[in-house]
C-alpha cells in the first residue's frame, strides 16, 4: 500500500473541509409568473417545521456580487436554527447597479413579484413553519424586504432591514407593519439616514413593535468585509448580535428544537 504524504493528505483534507464547508449551500429555483428565479437556501437540523428567513442582496452592476458574505449570513442562521432562503431577484431582469435609479423604480414590481413568489414557494415547504418568516434586506433588499412587509403583513413575522427605507407609496400600510429592525449608518451617502428616522417615526406614530439602532460616522454597507473602505468590525458584529436577538424574541427557533 503506497503512502501518501504529509503535503498529500493536507491537500485531500483541505479539499474536503472546503466542500463540507460548502454543502449546506443549495442551489434551487422557484417560479415566478411561470419564469425560473434562482435561489439558494440553508436547512438546520433537526426534523422541523424551522422559522425561515428570506435573505435579499443589495443593488449592483452584476449578478453574484456579495454571494460569499451572503454564504456565509445563510449558513450561521441556519445554524441558530432558521431555515434561510437568498433569494436572486435579479433573475428575470438582470442586474441593476445603485446609479441607475430610474431602471430601479421600473425593475421594481418584477422583482417584488418574484419575492413573493419564493414566499408562497417556502409557505408550501414542509421543513417551514409559514407562520414564521422573515424578511432580512440589505439597502435596495432592505426596500424590498420592507414593501413585502408592508403590502402583505399576513405572510411577514418580522423585517430586519440595514439601510434601507419604505417607499412613499407604501407608507401608508404602515399601520399593520410586522415588528422591524432598522439598522443605520449616519453619514450613509447612497441611503440618507433620514429614510431610518422617517420609518421610525412613521412605525412610532403607528404604535408598530420596532427597534433602531443608527451607528455613529457609519457609512453603507458598514458590515460588508468585502468593501474595506465601509466596512467597520465592530459596527458588523454589534448589528449582527441586534438581530440574532431580535429574530429570536420574533421568529422563537427554539420551539423546533
Amino acid at each position: 500500500m503506497h503512502r501518501l504524504s504529509i503535503a498529500a493528505l493536507t491537500t485531500i483534507l483541505l479539499i474536503f473541509n472546503s466542500q463540507l464547508a460548502h454543502a449546506n449551500w443549495i442551489a434551487g429555483d422557484f417560479a415566478s409568473a411561470g419564469k425560473p428565479v434562482e435561489e439558494h437556501h440553508c436547512v438546520p437540523a433537526g426534523s422541523g417545521p424551522h422559522p425561515a428567513i428570506v435573505l435579499l442582496h443589495g443593488a449592483s452592476p452584476k449578478i453574484g456580487l456579495g454571494d460569499a458574505a451572503f454564504e456565509q449570513m445563510c449558513t450561521d442562521l441556519a445554524a441558530q436554527g432558521y431555515y434561510t432562503e437568498f433569494i436572486e431577484y435579479y433573475s428575470q431582469t438582470g442586474a441593476v447597479g445603485a446609479g441607475r435609479p430610474l431602471m430601479i423604480k421600473q425593475e421594481f414590481p418584477i422583482w417584488l413579484a418574484e419575492i413573493k413568489s419564493g414566499i408562497d414557494d417556502l409557505d408550501k415547504n414542509a421543513a417551514v413553519d409559514p407562520h414564521r418568516v422573515a424578511m432580512m434586506g440589505f439597502s435596495l433588499g432592505a426596500f424590498l424586504s420592507l414593501s413585502i412587509a408592508a403590502a402583505d403583513p399576513s405572510q411577514v413575522a418580522a423585517v430586519v432591514e440595514y439601510y434601507g427605507g419604505l417607499p412613499p407609496r407604501l407608507q401608508p400600510m404602515a399601520k399593520t407593519m410586522p415588528p422591524t429592525l432598522i439598522l443605520h449608518g449616519d453619514k450613509d451617502t447612497i441611503v440618507p439616514v433620514s429614510q431610518a428616522h422617517e420609518l421610525d417615526q412613521l412605525l412610532t406614530q403607528n404604535n408598530r413593535p420596532h427597534e433602531i439602532k443608527i451607528y455613529e460616522g457609519a457609512e453603507h454597507a458598514f458590515n460588508f468585509e468585502g468593501l474595506p473602505f465601509w466596512y467597520r468590525a465592530d459596527y458588523a458584529r454589534d448589528a449582527w448580535e441586534r438581530t440574532l436577538k431580535f429574530l429570536a424574541a420574533n421568529l422563537h427557533p427554539t420551539l423546533t428544537k
